[in-house]
């Protein structure tokens, strides 16, 4: 398999998993995995070269959602204990 697949495979079942927190109604929980499968999702496009024109741009916005989810999956840990 391609890498730029893994990421898109990585990326859907963390949106899936997503849908299922929101259905839980566990809100900074389902924000993590938007965040963090938007992320796999976007490195994918980079990988893929499939919009070489926003290649600068995807790498800023991927830079974004990894460190938000970064920053969120600390909050989670933090607020758990």
């Amino acid at each position: 398999m391609k890498d730029s697949i893994i990421q898109y495979l990585v990326g859907g079942a963390m949106l899936c998993f997503a849908i299922y927190q929101i259905v839980r109604q566990d809100y900074w929980e389902f924000s993590l995995y938007v965040t963090a499968g938007l992320a796999f999702v976007v490195m994918g496009l980079i990988k893929n070269d499939a919009l070489p024109q926003y290649k600068k741009l995807l790498n800023v916005v991927s830079w974004l959602l990894i460190i938000g989810a970064g920053l969120l999956f600390l909050f989670l840990i933090q607020t758990e204990a």
